[in-house]
C-alpha cells in the first residue's frame, strides 16, 4: 500500500504543475499574462522658432581648457668677450645667485691683460660648466647653464574659441590635477606659437605681447601661420608641480554687468557684429544688425541694436548664400565624355 501512496502523490503533483503551465499559455496566448502594447504615436517635435524677450543680465567670459605644466627651458650662460679662462669659480649642481660669478676670464688690452668675470644672469642650479683654466671661449657658444626650476601652464585653445581671446585675459587660475587647491597663474603671453617664444629671465622686462589671434605676421593675415593659439602662465614658486603633469586652466577674459544678452543661437555671428529677427507687435518679423560684445559660450551681450523688452526669435537668421540645395538623387551628372 506505501508503494501506491507514493505513486498517487507523485502523480498528483504532475498533473498540478501541468495545470499551472497550461494556464499561462492560456492566459499568454489571449492577452492575460502582458497588457497590450498602446499603439498611440509618438508627440512629433516642435522645432518652429520661437519668440523671446530681450533681457538682462551679467556676462561673463571664461574658457575652462585643459592644460600641461611645463618646465621653463635652462638659461645659457654666456662670456661678453672672447678671452682665455683665468679661474673657475663654481661647478655643476651647484646654486648660485643672480650676478654671481661663474668663472673669470683674461681678455687682452692695452698694455696688459684684463680680468672679467663671467656672471649669472639669473639665478638657478649650475649645469653643463666644463670650462678648463687655459681654455679660450667666446660669446658665441654658452659656457654653462641654469636651471631655474620654474614652471609654467601651457593651454592649446579650440579653434572655436579664438574669438573668445581677442581681449587680454584678466585673470586666469589653474587646478592641478590630484594637486593642491585651484590657484592664480600670471599671464605669460597669449596667441598664436605663445609658448614657443623664450621667457624672459626674471626680473627682465614683463609678460609677452604677441600677436592677438587673427592678426598673425605672415601674408596669410589671421592664425600665425598654422600655429596653435595657446595661453601659458607662470605658476607660482611655493607651488609644487612637476613637468608633463595635467590641469585645467579657466581664463577670464572679460565680465560685464547690467548687459542687454541674447542666447547665441538667436544671433547671425559671434564676435563683433550680428543680425536677430526682430518680431513686432502685429506678429511681423524684420532681421536687424546688432552690435555684438562679450559672450560666455551660451550668451552674447547687444552693446547696440536691441534694447530691454525688444522681442526676437530664438533662433538666428538665415544667410542665403549658404543655403545649398541638396545634391539630386543618383549623384551628380556625368558631362560628355570625348
Amino acid at each position: 500500500m506505501p508503494r501506491w501512496g507514493n505513486r498517487l502523490a507523485k502523480a498528483g503533483i504532475l498533473v498540478a504543475v501541468l495545470g499551472v503551465v497550461g494556464g499561462t499559455g492560456y492566459l499568454a496566448g489571449t492577452g492575460g499574462a502582458t497588457p497590450p502594447v498602446p499603439m498611440d504615436p509618438l508627440p512629433a517635435a516642435d522645432l518652429s522658432p520661437k519668440t523671446i524677450t530681450v533681457g538682462t543680465g551679467t556676462i561673463v567670459s571664461r574658457l575652462n581648457v585643459d592644460a600641461v605644466v611645463r618646465a621653463d627651458p635652462p638659461v645659457p650662460v654666456k662670456a661678453t668677450r672672447s678671452g682665455t679662462v683665468a679661474a673657475v669659480h663654481r661647478r655643476d649642481g651647484q646654486l648660485v645667485g643672480r650676478g654671481e660669478s661663474l668663472l673669470s676670464i683674461k681678455v687682452p688690452g692695452k698694455g696688459k691683460d684684463k680680468t672679467v668675470a663671467v656672471l649669472a644672469p639669473v639665478a638657478g642650479r649650475v649645469s653643463g660648466l666644463a670650462a678648463t683654466v687655459g681654455q679660450e671661449i667666446t660669446p658665441a657658444e654658452p659656457v654653462a647653464q641654469l636651471d631655474q626650476r620654474r614652471f609654467q601652464a601651457v593651454a592649446t585653445i579650440d579653434a572655436k574659441e579664438v574669438y573668445r581671446l581677442y581681449n587680454r585675459p584678466k585673470e586666469i587660475k589653474l587646478a592641478i590635477d590630484h594637486g593642491p587647491e585651484p590657484f592664480r597663474c600670471r599671464l605669460l603671453a597669449y596667441g598664436a606659437g605663445a609658448s614657443s617664444k623664450p621667457t624672459a629671465p626674471q626680473g627682465q622686462g614683463g609678460p609677452q605681447q604677441p600677436p592677438a589671434p587673427g592678426t598673425g605676421d605672415g601674408d596669410g593675415g589671421g592664425g600665425g601661420g598654422g600655429e596653435n593659439v595657446e595661453v601659458t602662465c607662470r605658476i607660482p614658486a611655493h607651488q609644487r608641480v612637476f613637468a608633463g603633469i595635467r590641469a585645467k586652466m579657466a581664463i577670464t577674459t572679460d565680465r560685464v554687468d547690467d548687459a542687454v544678452v541674447v542666447p547665441l543661437s538667436a544671433v547671425l555671428g559671434q564676435a563683433s557684429k550680428g543680425r536677430v529677427t526682430v518680431v513686432g507687435e502685429d506678429g511681423s518679423r524684420q532681421t536687424r544688425k546688432v552690435e555684438l560684445g562679450v559672450n560666455d559660450g551660451k550668451q552674447v551681450e547687444i552693446v547696440s541694436g536691441l534694447k530691454e523688452g525688444d522681442r526676437i526669435l530664438d533662433r538666428a537668421p538665415d544667410d542665403a548664400a549658404f543655403d545649398v540645395p541638396p545634391a539630386p538623387q543618383g549623384g551628380p551628372e556625368e558631362g560628355p565624355t570625348s
